[in-house]
């Protein structure tokens, strides 16, 4: 057996963090090189792209419920960014990149959230920061899934909503190390000041951000507070935290409020349909009664038990092997995460099985970097196992990621590069 010398903690730190910095410049460098600049002729016609494409230049609301802090943090960015090019000397700048690279900021965020959380959870004696070169790969490999790279380079919501999911996911795991640290020190139960009960009024907020955003992104909720609860039941006593985390929850459903003023101010948007003022139309354009009926469609008779792509895309988008390897590997986490992430896995699969004619495609996309989680752990045990044995074995894993990083490149490429689409 080879005794294998560990990093110290600010030596393996300044190495997961210069990875960091590595993997978000080179992600940025692929997206903006394959980034969407044109539309063509079939898009003017309407549809989700163009759709997000004016909210965004005209702070209209997007398609229900309207996305209102997508969209005003769209319009922002949009005219920030044209601003400054204009005052850089460019009076007509291209409208569709800085539209899309709205997206990529996003994903950058994601695929950094992503990092972090894997590095969290395989944080040891041999890698006292996490292993980093195993977060790194997975990571490279995750932004070059073709449904990633391709929303991380076009104008429409989805990377957003994996940001939202992963950072939920982050502060969960923050919560759980500073209530486990805090309960050896028996704080004070009630307290609104201590470091988890601020993480957890946090969660609560990111968690409630799916009312203002992608409504799907609430199927992660359910089993989160059952793994809170499990871990800590007494917080059902605390009164004045359960309250601060209901107000956190629903705070961002004031964002509404741009959506009913926008939409009173320009009738023209409202679509089509018969409405007797601005507030009929705001309760039927926020009740999302397209997508309730995309939902029902997996109920009727031409669509069958296993249709529209599912399930067969997602072993696509993984590939078999990462797919069963993350499923397993989610086990050797502590039982309260695993909950966690066992229960939204449940939950997509069958959301998205009643979906399957629709787009479930686009509902599922939060779940894969989860997936990947499972992945981490099975491979950094693997590496654990055999370092000091058989060292050569225990550089597998990293082999095989790389091989499928290539793989997946070039799988993903030829669809995923949105730059001067042909017709």
């Amino acid at each position: 057996m080879h005794q294998v010398e560990s990093p110290s903690p600010e030596q393996d730190a300044r190495r997961r963090n210069l990875g960091c910095i590595v993997l978000l410049a080179s992600a940025l460098l692929l997206y903006g090189f394959t980034l969407d600049n044109g539309l063509q002729s079939y898009e003017l016609l309407g549809g989700d792209l163009i759709t997000h494409h004016y909210a965004q230049v005209e702070a209209r609301p997007g398609n229900a419920p309207g996305y209102p802090l997508y969209t005003m943090g769209g319009w922002l960015w949009f005219h920030a960014i044209r601003s400054t090019m204009q005052a850089l000397g460019n009076p007509t700048p291209n409208p569709i990149p800085i539209l899309s690279s709205y997206s990529t900021v996003w994903a950058l965020g994601a695929l950094g959230l992503l990092y972090a959380i894997l590095n969290r959870a395989t944080r040891s004696h041999r890698h006292p920061a996490g292993n980093w070169p195993l977060a790194w790969l997975l990571c490279a490999f995750y932004a070059v899934t073709y449904f990633f790279w391709y929303y991380a380079t076009t104008s429409e919501q989805y990377t957003s909503a994996i940001a939202q999911t992963l950072a939920i996911a982050y502060v969960y795991w923050l919560w759980r190390e500073a209530s486990a640290r805090e309960s050896e020190q028996g704080p004070s139960p009630s307290s609104l000041s201590t470091r988890s009960a601020r993480l957890l009024i946090l969660l609560a907020f990111l968690c409630g951000l799916s009312l203002a955003h992608m409504l799907t992104v609430a199927l992660i909720v359910p089993p989160l507070v059952a793994a809170i609860l499990w871990e800590r039941p007494q917080l059902l006593r605390n009164g004045r935290l359960v309250l601060a985390c209901t107000a956190a929850a629903f705070l961002p459903l004031i964002s509404y409020v741009y959506v009913y003023l926008r939409g009173a101010a320009h009738p023209e948007w409202w679509g089509a349909g018969e409405w007797a003022n601005a507030s009929e139309w705001f309760w039927s354009f926020v009740s999302t009664a397209q997508g309730r009926e995309e939902l029902l469609w997996g109920f009727q008779p031409g669509c069958a038990f296993f249709d529209g792509g599912f399930p067969e895309l997602i072993w696509h988008e993984l590939s078999v092997p990462l797919l069963i390897i993350g499923l397993l590997g989610v086990v050797l986490l502590d039982r309260k995460p695993a909950l966690m992430l066992y229960g939204t896995f449940a939950i997509y699969l069958v959301f998205n099985w009643m979906y399957r004619c629709g787009n479930w495609y686009q509902v599922i996309l939060p779940a894969y970097p989860l997936l990947l989680l499972g992945v981490a752990m099975a491979f950094d045990r693997w590496e654990a196992y055999f370092t000091g044995r058989t060292r050569w074995l225990s550089r597998v894993p990293l082999v095989l990621l790389l091989v499928a990083i290539g793989w997946r490149f070039d799988a993903s490429w030829p669809e995923a590069n949105s730059h001067n689409r042909p017709e």
